[in-house]
């Protein structure tokens, strides 16, 4: 009885996507957050197979609440593409998106495939992309996984989207999730937690079911906003050194900043060890130390302003050591 119940309950939000579909608007968008963008959609055996919670197709289920996502998708010039991996193919090369190509792309989609034997070496699609298309797409860009998060074959998915990101410091991971098991989610967690504050993650039912979570998921991920995180840009404990990876984000965001803008502010913060006098010296210097090095690539240090938080405003779990390390960040606001 709870299958079919659950089973009638996906079928009226399939026919409601097919009622109103038509008369989605793209969502009000001034200007872009990337340059370029790619969904990666796996094929793989596991998504052929039904939710076993929502009791339908996985990749039906993803069809739909990619045609909801494409429908409120704003035209603003960027590049796009949509890819495949389980197997690896090419549905749409990276173009100046469009539409109404892309809901061809989407359609051309079988939902239905021979299961058995069909793995999935979700590490090694995402790596795939990656020596293909990944590490050259114009910064900043998206990838937008659609997943179930299982991966029973080759390359760990983590390290796969770590190679992803040191090759391409401008790239992000955003997740569209169909996991029906807590260790799919888990995986795709994790590779959302390599971009803290950028990567955008939800859930397929919460698309399905909620026309203001398409929205704002589209807004997150292709919008560009006032206030932007130093992606990975944190500092060892008790230092203010630029570390080698966060040179590589603070060069992309000088190259956005050498646009031109106004009331740049730049924020250091902490993680909850040492005292209050400590980590406040700690935060003004940290946010010092990122000015400091973009005047070096030509930003003029008259356009930015710097100020310490201390350990006052954590945006993480300081009772963990991965939240700590979080904590000690910087982020930069510009209007």
């Amino acid at each position: 009885m709870k299958r079919f119940t659950m089973m009638t309950l996906v079928s009226l939000m399939l026919m409601a996507f097919a009622a109103t579909a038509m008369a989605a608007q793209p969502v009000n968008c001034q200007s872009p957050k990337v340059n370029s963008f790619d969904f990666l959609l796996d094929q793989s055996g596991s998504m052929m197979m039904f939710h076993k919670q929502m009791a339908e197709n996985k990749f039906k289920l993803a069809k739909t609440a990619l045609h909801l996502v494409n429908e409120r998708i704003p035209e603003l010039g960027y590049t796009g593409s949509i890819h495949t991996f389980a197997a690896d193919r090419e549905v749409v090369p990276q173009q100046t998106y469009s539409r109404p190509v892309f809901e061809k792309g989407f359609n051309s989609l079988k939902s239905t495939y021979e299961v058995f034997n069909r793995l999935t070496p979700m590490g090694d699609g995402i790596a795939h992309w990656t020596n293909a298309l990944y590490a050259g797409l114009p910064s900043p860009a998206a990838v937008i996984i659609v997943s179930d998060g299982e991966n029973n074959r080759g390359m760990d998915p983590l390290a796969a989207a770590q190679a992803a990101l040191a090759a391409n410091p401008g790239l992000v991971f955003h997740i569209i999730s169909l996991a029906d098991t807590h260790e799919g989610q888990l995986v795709l967690d994790s590779i959302a937690a390599l971009r803290p504050g950028e990567s955008v993650s939800v859930r397929a039912e919460n698309l399905l079911d909620h026309g203001e979570a398409v929205d704002k998921f589209v807004t997150d991920v292709f919008c560009a906003s006032g206030n932007i995180m130093l992606r990975s840009v944190q500092f060892a404990l008790g230092s203010a050194v630029i570390t080698r990876e966060s040179a590589s984000v603070l060069d992309e965001l000088a190259n956005i900043l050498s646009g031109g803008s106004s009331n740049v502010t730049i924020s250091g913060h902490t993680c909850s060890l040492g005292g209050d006098a400590l980590n406040q010296r700690l935060s003004e210097r940290r946010a010092a130390s990122v000015k400091a090095y973009l005047v070096k690539k030509g930003i003029p240090a008259d356009s930015m302003s710097t100020r310490g938080y201390g350990k006052t405003m954590p945006k993480y779990d300081n009772g963990t050591a991965e939240g700590r390390r979080l904590n000690r960040r910087a982020e930069i606001d510009f209007r």
